[in-house]
């Protein structure tokens, strides 16, 4: 069995939902050394392995919920967080055991999909100058821009009464603010602001108006935005109704001729591969990572379409690919600092 495949079969094994963790946390333990790499878990359960601060690989090892049956069907592998993000991770830890003379610290962040807590933490005492994240590109795409996000939980109440009375129910009320909302951000490009519905709940039955209702929003931000103005520019909520933020990400965007996303186009040029630069829709730890370092961009195997889908899986062969770029561009940034 290829390496690659191995240490992902055995993640994949490792159900992992943003929160609990700990089980994979105890696997990539034993991935680390068994590969003979160094490995620490710090405070937030963040998995730090290999040596090295200048050039880092930073993936992560929570998923969306949903487990989903781990198998090798030919040259697939399917499982919850085969493309987000457990394949590129993967790839990245094989990558760093097979950098015999090559500096590189990989890290397995936990809660990407959640609070990212774990790119927060590791933010306090970051000395990297380097970073790729791993994220599913297609394994020919460089990430070079994310749009941000701005997470909502919206409250509404109004006087409970039976279902024939006129007047207005708090899902009424609920549903009013969220129209004005997605009115805000209509999502028609990627240039312009889209609002998600992630959650509604209200009402208990046919015969009584609900006195309380909820939801959660996820709004995505476009380049030149920042969450601050889009916040600004949120309508103010119907009475008996409160809009609290719990969250708020800036874009990113990154120069392509800088030096990760060079490295990493000069990797899969020396494999016979094109590169192809992309922005994507959705939001990363890069964007909280960025400001703290010199240089960074995503890229990792997998389709992007098929992430957080009951359908996930990757091919063996862009596995293999991944982890023959990430050591090419490891050792392209790490000679930088020596020059």
């Amino acid at each position: 069995m290829r390496k690659v495949e191995e240490v992902l079969l055995r993640l994949l094994k490792a159900y992992s939902p943003t929160g609990r963790e700990k089980q994979a946390e105890g696997e990539l333990l034993k991935i680390s050394r068994d590969l003979g790499l160094e490995a620490e878990v710090d405070e937030v359960g963040n998995v730090l392995m290999g040596r090295g601060e200048e050039v880092w690989l930073v993936g992560h090892y929570d998923t969306v919920p949903g487990k989903l049956p781990v198998a090798k069907e030919g040259e697939l592998l399917k499982g919850r967080g085969a493309v987000d993000a457990k394949g590129p991770l993967a790839a990245m830890i094989v990558a760093a055991a097979s950098l015999k003379d090559t500096p590189v610290k990989v890290a397995a962040l936990v809660a990407e999909e959640g609070d990212s807590r774990g790119a927060k933490h590791i933010l306090k005492n970051l000395e990297a100058s380097y970073v790729i994240i791993g994220e599913p590109t297609n394994t020919t795409g460089i990430a070079v821009a994310y749009r941000g996000s701005v997470k909502i939980l919206l409250e509404c109440r109004a006087e409970a009464s039976h279902s024939s009375s006129p007047g207005k129910s708090a899902v009424d009320k609920l549903i009013e603010a969220i129209l004005e909302i997605k009115k805000a951000a209509p999502g028609a490009s990627y240039s312009t602001p889209s609002a998600a519905v992630t959650l509604i709940r209200g009402g208990s039955g046919y015969s009584t108006l609900p006195k309380k209702a909820i939801a959660k929003i996820d709004l995505r931000i476009p380049l030149g935005t920042s969450s601050s103005e889009l916040i600004s520019k949120l309508p103010k909520p119907p009475e008996g109704c409160k809009l609290t933020v719990t969250s708020a990400i800036d874009p990113v965007s990154v120069p392509p001729s800088s030096p990760v996303p060079r490295a990493l186009a000069r990797a899969l040029l020396k494999q016979g591969i094109k590169p192809r630069l992309l922005r994507k829709y959705g939001t990363s730890d890069m964007n909280l990572i960025h400001p703290k370092v010199k240089s960074i961009a995503a890229y990792g195997p997998g389709e992007s379409r098929l992430a957080h889908t009951d359908k996930e899986k990757v091919s063996i062969k862009d596995l293999e690919t991944a982890v023959k770029t990430y050591m090419e561009a490891a050792k392209e940034l790490s000679k930088l600092k020596q020059t």
